[in-house]
């Protein structure tokens, strides 16, 4: 089994022209833009979308704008990452996630994110997106588990997990709820 990080996914170019923009039944989801960091600090430094975020929230636009940097250097590498989620035919962007590939407990897994501004909370927004997210994962890089990690106390958190077929793993449980998709014991490799 190749270390962490090691493994080697397809070819970036081609990842990018399947993730780079997506639309769902009712959402665009289009690759993060340099220009989003305003965006970003208006879903990422509003404190209700961070009342389980333990870091809170993003004190200013240079934060989130570090975070977008990252996020953009993340597509640049993988040709997949974090999605910017509009509603068709308007401009403004109603909310971030997606996958992004991370190291975590030693393995190789994708990272389910998805933060919302709160007018877009109850419709069903952050699943659909989700959904999206892990199919296209599942579909295209299937070798790696799903991974989504939230508080207890964030239900909307865990049962949108839950709708795009993540399970709770309490085996994996730290400080965070886990839930898993794909997630083998250590050395077995997902079929």
């Amino acid at each position: 089994m190749a270390s962490p990080g090691e493994e080697a996914l397809p070819d970036p170019a081609a990842l990018e022209r399947i993730f780079n923009h997506v639309a769902t039944q009712r959402l665009i989801l289009r690759r993060l833009q340099i220009g989003d960091g305003p965006a970003m600090f208006a879903v990422h430094g509003d404190p209700a979308t961070n009342l389980y975020n333990p870091s809170g929230p993003h004190p200013d636009l240079a934060t989130s704008e570090e975070m977008l940097r990252s996020c953009l250097h993340h597509w640049e590498v993988y040709g997949f990452g974090y999605w910017a989620v509009m509603l068709p035919l308007e401009e403004h962007v109603i909310g971030f996630g997606g996958v992004e590939h991370r190291v975590w407990r030693e393995r190789d897994v994708f990272n389910l994110y998805y933060r919302f501004t709160p007018s877009a909370w109850g419709q069903g927004y952050a699943s659909e997106m989700a959904r999206m997210a892990v199919s296209l994962v599942r579909a295209y890089l299937p070798r790696w588990p799903v991974i989504a990690r939230t508080r207890a106390g964030n239900i909307a958190s865990l049962r949108t997990a839950e709708r795009v077929g993540l399970i709770r793993r309490p085996d994996l449980d730290t400080e965070h709820i886990v839930l898993a998709l794909g997630w083998t014991p250590a050395g077995d490799q997902p079929n």
